[in-house]
């Protein structure tokens, strides 16, 4: 297992997250505009900004600690997994978040949470291996409310971003997982 680099990334990250909050509070939310506003030419930006910007700090402490330990977990795979995991479900969630979801600023590493919870049951799925089915069994059991927020609508909460999110995800375990079969067949 793989802790000093991983430990590594996910403090800078949340380092990042930390900074764009004080900025975000220390400017009355004006960063909040730099979310994703679906069908606008201005929420366009907000597509790879998104995951950085929360409307408050109960929004980057929610995700803050389920962000931490997806991360880790998919950074046991390396750094550039991690890394292309992560803009895949960004910028695909995040697409689908400007041309379906409904009005308002959608932002939040929310739809990363959701997005890694569907990588690991993917790549679970997908691979087969008994420690990834392992690992998706334990994280299905620690996030099934989590998981379960996916048939809910709650006021004030982008289910858009969390649906996305999550599918992405799936999607990123697909695709990853065969790119990297089939540059093992090649060996």
């Amino acid at each position: 297992m793989h802790i000093k680099q991983p430990l590594k990334v996910i403090v800078i990250y949340l380092c990042i997250l930390f900074a764009v909050q004080l900025l975000n509070t220390l400017s009355n939310g004006l960063v909040s505009n730099f979310g994703i506003y679906p069908r606008t030419t201005q929420g366009l930006i907000g597509i790879p900004f998104a995951p950085f910007i929360h409307h408050s700090w109960q929004h980057f402490f929610s995700n803050a600690a389920p962000l931490a330990v997806l991360a880790f977990i998919v950074l046991q795979h390396g750094t550039k997994r991690f890394v292309l995991v992560y803009c895949f479900i960004t910028f695909l969630a995040g697409s689908a978040v400007w041309m379906f979801a409904s009005e308002g600023v959608h932002a939040g590493a929310s739809t990363l949470v959701f997005g890694l919870i569907g990588y690991i049951i993917s790549n679970a799925i997908f691979s087969r291996n008994i420690f990834n089915v392992i690992l998706a069994g334990i994280i299905c059991f620690l996030y099934a409310s989590v998981i379960y927020s996916l048939t809910q609508f709650i006021p004030g909460v982008s289910w858009s971003s969390h649906f996305f999110g999550f599918i992405s995800g799936v999607l990123a375990g697909k695709v990853f997982l065969t790119k990297i079969q089939k540059a093992k067949a090649h060996y």
